[in-house]
């Protein structure tokens, strides 16, 4: 779980290891994530760090 007010949100494709940022949202309420490519067959998978760690993007090692 995440406790801080702000998150960061990434897109990461696991069919070539590439991550897209999304940008930083509140963490409180409701969002609606939409891939940059939807379809059947497309994996995506949504991850949302803490902002204040500065983490690098998902499958890159710091």
């Amino acid at each position: 779980m995440i406790k801080r007010k702000v998150v960061t949100a990434w897109w990461y494709n696991p069919r070539n290891g590439e991550a897209t940022k999304i940008g930083k949202f509140s963490n409180s309420g409701q969002q609606a994530f939409i891939p940059t490519t939807p379809g059947e067959a497309l994996d995506w998978i949504l991850v949302l760090d803490d902002a204040s760690k500065k983490y690098p993007a998902p499958g890159k090692k710091k």
